[in-house]
């Protein structure tokens, strides 16, 4: 009889983990709202202890579809504003020194943004998960005394992925990551993204502070929200190539 009841036991426990894709689309979800219109302070900190801070305004349209960024300061960059669209496939600048729209080509999207740690792709809302990865979930596990679903995402044959290997930890509350680390065929970590000071505004789970590390470089990049809104309806026309320049 004990066994039968263990064994019953097991099987409820089991049940209850959802599986590796339901947590990635529960947490994409959640990451993905319709729009929204913020402040962002960018702190780069560099491999000799220095750093470089710049002020922008970020938009986000049709759950991240389509984005406009726009550099505030300093004054060497103030103006500098960059239109994703396409989910950061195509990608539109604009340099208030030359006055001019340049469409930078298909690679762009993996290029480094002012010189940080986050790439244009990683501020495209491109949900390439079920596409590019096989995603596993290893059970709860406590990160810094959060519980959290540990998830291991391993690039499909073929995938077009610069990690092999992703380790994500996701909180069972309200499946929003706090640590992602980004790791090469041998599991070592190139890069990792912390996620900090998560509170909920407008209704929605928001990391006020996110920091991405170069492992490789020994650099990080720290973005924090100063403010931000998910009220905000774009004007019509606003992610255009004709709004870069205002």
């Amino acid at each position: 009889m004990k066994k039968i009841t263990l064994l019953f036991l097991f099987g409820i426990t089991n049940a209850q983990i959802p599986s590796g894709q339901t947590v990635i689309d529960s947490m994409t979800a959640i990451m993905s709202p319709e729009n929204s219109k913020g402040l962002i302070r960018q702190t780069n900190v560099y491999e000799n202890g220095k750093s470089r801070t710049f002020d922008l305004e970020m938009f986000s349209g049709q759950k991240g579809e389509k984005s406009l960024m726009r550099y505030l300061k300093p004054t060497s960059v103030k103006g500098q504003t960059f239109l994703m669209l396409n989910s950061g496939d195509d990608i539109w600048t604009y340099f208030p020194r030359t006055r001019r729209v340049r469409k930078l080509a298909s690679h762009a999207k993996k290029q480094k943004v002012q010189g940080g740690d986050f790439s244009f792709e990683d501020f495209s809302s491109e949900d390439t998960w079920n596409e590019d990865y096989s995603v596993e979930n290893r059970g709860n596990e406590n990160l810094n005394g959060v519980s959290c679903w540990l998830l291991k995402a391993v690039a499909k044959p073929g995938a077009d992925v610069d990690y092999p290997l992703v380790m994500l930890w996701v909180r069972r509350d309200n499946y929003y990551p706090v640590q992602i680390d980004y790791q090469d065929e041998k599991g070592r970590i190139e890069k990792s993204l912390t996620l900090d000071d998560i509170q909920l505004i407008d209704g929605i789970p928001t990391a006020k502070t996110i920091v991405m590390k170069n492992v490789l470089s020994a650099t990080k990049t720290i973005m924090e929200t100063v403010e931000i809104s998910f009220d905000w309806v774009p004007p019509k026309g606003f992610f255009s190539e004709r709004n870069l320049k205002k």
